[in-house]
């Protein structure tokens, strides 16, 4: 069984980053995991969280498009989509996500879930994904 996904290949849907190695789990994953969380895996985003041009949400080099379940046509909507996208599926229980300009709220609401924002500086963003 996995208990870390430290030394594993991370790429936020970017081809650009193909190949590079987190080296440690995110402070986030490895709180959750020391408390008896199972961490299942790791879901799609919107390429560099959305930041790449004029592209949908959901959308990245290496994943394609997102699509939300409930609403094939509509945008995922927000970066961390495929973490919204994985939960409505019944894929998980919950998904963590980052929360930049919408990417925890907007993805929430299009795929009929509840979306906790965190509050800057009370929940680390250190560490890899």
């Amino acid at each position: 069984m996995q208990t870390s996904w430290s030394h594993t290949i991370f790429c936020p849907g970017s081809f650009a980053l193909l190949g590079s190695i987190v080296l440690q789990d995110a402070t986030v994953a490895a709180r959750v995991r020391t408390a008896g969380a199972i961490l299942l895996g790791k879901t799609s985003l919107s390429e560099w969280a959305s930041f790449r041009g004029i592209v949908p949400s959901g959308f990245s080099g290496r994943g394609g498009q997102g699509t939300c379940p409930y609403f094939p046509l509509v945008n995922p909507s927000g970066s961390s989509s495929g973490s919204g996208i994985a939960t409505a599926i019944g894929l998980a229980a919950a998904s963590l996500g980052s929360e930049t300009t919408g990417s925890i709220v907007l993805p929430s609401s299009r795929n009929n879930l509840v979306g906790i924002k965190p509050t800057v500086g009370l929940t680390s963003r250190a560490g890899g994904a």
